[in-house]
């Protein structure tokens, strides 16, 4: 019995200590000021997803998930701001107006991970969902400086379908930049 507890234990401490978001270089402190605007911009040029190239994923998936790539994708990038606006309400929001903006997050994300369906049914919410990595650098739009480079690696709750995977992923990196903000010095 103490053996199912300790092993209960460590995989409970496994589940909730992934790696998220850490600053590498530079400073959130200039976004800390609700006068600021964020653009943010997704760079998926150099992403593979399950090990693969996009494309070859997709075709390998089959036309339905060619067909909905491009919504999910978009209903990801959508739940992220309006996650990070709602968690960084007191600080930086962020705007789709460039000319507004004063900031430019850009997310050059390496690898995508749908995570399993099959582990959703199973395990529920203990089992990780789809998982987002790379590194954001948020730039100073008018000097056109990096003023902070942020590594991530974040996993959303389990789910049932791939685009709800995709939203918790973007989600919880969405609180994660949220969080370094708030605790920028």
């Amino acid at each position: 019995m103490k053996k199912l507890i300790l092993l209960s234990f460590v995989l409970l401490t496994a589940l909730t200590t992934w790696a998220d978001a850490d600053i590498q270089s530079g400073s959130m402190l200039s976004l800390k000021n609700s006068d600021v605007r964020v653009l943010v911009v997704w760079d998926y040029s150099k992403m593979l997803i399950e090990d693969q190239k996009p494309d070859a994923f997709l075709k390998e998936k089959g036309p339905d998930w060619v067909r909905d790539y491009p919504a999910e994708v978009a209903a990801g990038e959508s739940a992220f701001a309006t996650q990070f606006n709602k968690k960084d309400k007191k600080y930086a929001l962020i705007t789709d107006d460039e000319d507004a903006a004063q900031y430019k997050m850009v997310f050059h994300v390496n690898n995508f991970h749908y995570g399993s369906t099959g582990a959703a049914i199973v395990f529920g919410g203990w089992a990780r969902g789809a998982s987002i990595e790379g590194v954001a650098e948020i730039i100073d739009t008018a000097t056109k400086t990096v003023v902070c480079k942020v590594a991530f690696d974040c996993a959303g709750k389990s789910a049932y379908s791939n685009e709800e995977r995709r939203v918790l992923a973007y989600k919880d990196l969405a609180e994660d930049m949220a969080k370094l903000v708030s605790k920028a010095k």
